[in-house]
């Protein structure tokens, strides 16, 4: 539907060209009907100009939002917060009415909290019509984008109005609502109201990464994410799919960070941890090329699947590795290789130059065996070689967690300051916000060619 919207308006503004040459050579010497000669003319240069710019535009928006630290997932979650924690106060606070009805003096109560119940209801109406429009420019805003060229392309200017305001409505709203999150965290700080110091201090952005082994992805892994600061100190726990994508519980592909300091990534197998690099990564310095794909890997790891077998190398080891068929080889010299799979996943087990040693291993739920090979003589080369069962894929107990729940969860709010937090957060800026929004959509309409248009006026 957005395609042939798009095609009507060109064939409109290539129509209004026609009509403005059609009635500039026409044998009719009346100045008000020439003058429409040059008007059409015009406007189908300037609509054309516009339909063609603005399908970039609309394009880079989504980059361009990232670039500034927002994203639709970011809304939502800030949305999806604000209405869970005013529903939650609002049936708190009717709870509180009913109650005090039953004990002395309790109708002065509740006349004081009567206004904070009614600023309640206020911003629940509020915020469920950022909702609807957060529904209509995410699913529907490049249908309604174009028909809004249609509308600006229509000869006469018949519904040039109309169509300034449905494009403008859309390209403001589509990258307005997604640093929505973004506008407002930063205005509450700089505020001073102490909004979470474990986790809004440290920002928040998005990214799409992917973790690979020597151009391998790295399958069915945990993946640590950690700030340092003296110590470690975890705030994420993501996994990796089949094809090496680091995966968020919550959002999928997009994985939420620290944007003001920098996070140290591990990937766990086994219970053995394996630094990613760049290490640390620095969200600051990412480029938002790409849909914001960016790739962690180590050096470590010499084979891995999704069935939790692992063989890697240890201390400073120079080993290479390939694969033909269901058989791993590995040679090299130097540091150690082990191997570390379930019970029965692993099996025909040769080697040269190598010292075994045996043993058991246990992370969370999953058990199995290690094979640990050391050189005998660390100078020469050694070489080893294994077969891999087409063993039954587990499923590994653990609890994820996504740090964007740590920055804007509702359990990180309940603060002493939570009245002001509420204030500032929820109400105040979102609505001067939302009316800045308005301000810019009406400015740009005008200056598109709404009512007295700027542009059009210039040309």
């Amino acid at each position: 539907m957005a395609n042939f919207y798009y095609l009507l308006a060109i064939n409109l503004s290539l129509l209004t060209f026609y009509l403005g040459v059609l009635i500039y050579a026409l044998p009719i010497p009346d100045k008000g009907v020439k003058r429409w000669s040059g008007i059409l003319i015009k406007d189908s240069i300037l609509s054309f100009i516009i339909i063609i710019s603005i399908y970039f535009i609309y394009n880079y928006i989504n980059n361009l939002a990232n670039s500034l630290g927002g994203s639709w997932g970011y809304f939502n979650l800030w949305l999806t917060n604000a209405i869970t924690l005013s529903i939650s106060t609002k049936a708190l606070l009717i709870l509180l009415s009913s109650l005090l009805t039953k004990v002395p003096l309790g109708s002065q109560m509740i006349s004081m909290i009567s206004p904070i119940n009614d600023a309640l209801t206020a911003e629940i109406i509020f915020l469920a019509g950022l909702w609807g429009i957060y529904f209509i420019v995410n699913s529907l805003g490049q249908t309604i984008l174009m028909f809004g060229l249609v509308l600006y392309s229509i000869p006469f200017r018949v519904a040039r109005d109309a169509g300034a305001w449905f494009i403008s409505f859309i390209l403001v709203f589509s990258i307005g609502l997604q640093i929505m999150p973004v506008f407002i965290t930063n205005i509450a700080e700089s505020s001073g109201v102490n909004l979470n110091n474990q986790a809004i201090s440290m920002g928040l952005t998005y990214i799409n990464a992917k973790a690979y082994y020597r151009d391998n992805p790295i399958k069915n892994s945990l993946i640590y994410v950690y700030t340092y600061n003296n110590s470690y100190n975890q705030i994420a726990i993501y996994k990796t799919d089949n094809n090496g994508n680091i995966i968020s519980p919550i959002y999928g592909n997009e994985i939420s960070l620290p944007s003001e300091v920098p996070s140290y990534f591990f990937s766990v197998i086994d219970d053995v941890a394996f630094k990613l690099y760049p290490f640390p990564l620095y969200p600051y310095n990412l480029s938002f090329r790409n849909n914001q794909e960016y790739i962690l890997y180590t050096n470590n790891i010499l084979y891995e699947n999704e069935n939790y077998t692992l063989a890697f190398e240890g201390n400073n080891g120079n080993y290479n590795s390939f694969t033909n068929g269901n058989t791993v080889y590995i040679y090299g010299n130097t540091g150690y290789v082990e191997i570390r799979a379930l019970d029965e996943c692993v099996n025909n087990i040769s080697y040269s130059n190598f010292v075994e040693t045996k043993g058991t291993w246990n992370f969370n739920n999953l058990e199995g065996i290690y094979y640990k090979f050391t050189p005998i003589n660390q100078s020469s080369n050694s070489y080893l070689e294994f077969n891999v069962n087409n063993c039954t894929q587990p499923k590994l107990n653990v609890k994820y967690s996504d740090y964007a729940n740590n920055y804007l969860g509702i359990q990180n709010i309940l603060t002493p300051s939570i009245l002001e937090f509420f204030l500032l957060y929820y109400i105040t800026i979102p609505l001067i916000y939302f009316s800045l929004l308005i301000s810019i959509t009406y400015g740009l309409a005008r200056l598109l060619g709404g009512r007295r248009g700027i542009i059009p006026r210039v040309i």
